[in-house]
């Protein structure tokens, strides 16, 4: 398993595309700020619009574009046929107000014009741990261009599944984690120089071999020594360039690493939190809950009961 898969799994990602745009006109949709663990994304499939973050930056979107806010910043989205601001919004108080909801497969279809639309947009969302590494490494936005071929695939496929009847949730859920991949390896691919927090430390030749042996096996007798040897440097040179390249100490990253895992462990089994705590690295149940608990606030048994409780 590469970095990137086991920092998804880590991070326990679970998305939905859920609703369906068609617009005629003018039209604007504003979204509020949403938790830091909701990623929110828009893909474009028909006719153009315009997407502006903080009231400022605007960016024209066209179709098969891909739009990702891994963070749900607050943001609006308007046809594109307006430029004008002030005639946009007078516009969309009227476009708001008859804007219907109504079920259309897995779908929830928004629209102000049952009879046509010029415009199509697909929406949905991720949900992360919020204790998780991954979502510290992502971008307040990142922007997809339609001249990407595998979304172009799965653009076609989801809009072939909103005219089936017949097991589309599972099918276009499926499909929303295959996005949320090509969307972060992307991201990644495009940011080969960041200079600092975990992708750097990836990035980094001296670091990648300890940084990526911790995310693999959390559960290993990890200390600085061996870490060092495995970034062929000196113990105090080790330290001093992971804290420089991620802002926190090994010891804190591996320990952080080996929350999630357990993270992922009583969530999604029904092994004891003795079997929990030694497959991620602790001797006792004792010491691995005060770790846990010092981490999420509540203890390894609470946690599990809410999240099968949600």
């Amino acid at each position: 398993m590469d970095y990137l898969d086991r920092l998804i799994q880590l991070a326990q990602v679970e998305g939905e595309i859920n609703i369906l745009c068609r617009f005629q006109g003018n039209w604007q949709i504003k979204h509020q700020n949403e938790p830091s663990s909701l990623g929110i994304f828009h893909i474009i499939s028909k006719g153009e619009c315009r997407l502006i973050l903080n009231n400022q930056q605007s960016y024209h979107l066209k179709p098969g574009d891909v739009f990702f806010l891994p963070h749900g910043l607050e943001h609006n989205i308007r046809s594109h046929h307006t430029a004008d601001k002030s005639a946009v919004e007078s516009e969309s108080n009227s476009s708001l107000t008859a804007l219907k909801q109504l079920q259309h497969g897995p779908f929830t279809l928004r629209t102000n014009n049952q009879a046509s639309h010029d415009f199509e947009m697909f929406c949905g969302y991720f949900r992360y741990s919020g204790h998780s590494t991954l979502p510290a490494i992502l971008p307040e936005y990142w922007y997809l261009s339609g001249n990407n071929s595998s979304v172009t695939a799965l653009l076609a496929l989801l809009q072939k599944e909103a005219l089936l009847e017949i097991g589309t949730a599972s099918v276009v859920n499926a499909l929303c984690n295959v996005l949320f991949t090509y969307l972060t390896r992307d991201y990644i691919q495009q940011n080969r120089d960041v200079s600092s927090g975990v992708l750097a430390a990836l990035q980094d030749k001296r670091l990648y071999h300890a940084v990526n042996s911790m995310l693999q096996n959390p559960e290993n007798g990890w200390n600085m020594e061996n870490l060092a040897e495995l970034s062929a440097m000196s113990r105090a040179n080790f330290i001093r360039l992971f804290k420089n390249k991620t802002g926190t100490l090994p010891g804190k990253f591996l320990t952080g690493l080996r929350m999630q895992k357990a993270e992922l462990l009583l969530r999604n089994s029904n092994k004891s939190i003795l079997a929990v705590a030694l497959e991620v690295g602790y001797q006792s149940e004792a010491h691995f809950s005060k770790a846990f608990k010092l981490k999420y606030g509540i203890s390894p048994s609470k946690y599990r009961t809410h999240k099968l409780e949600e």
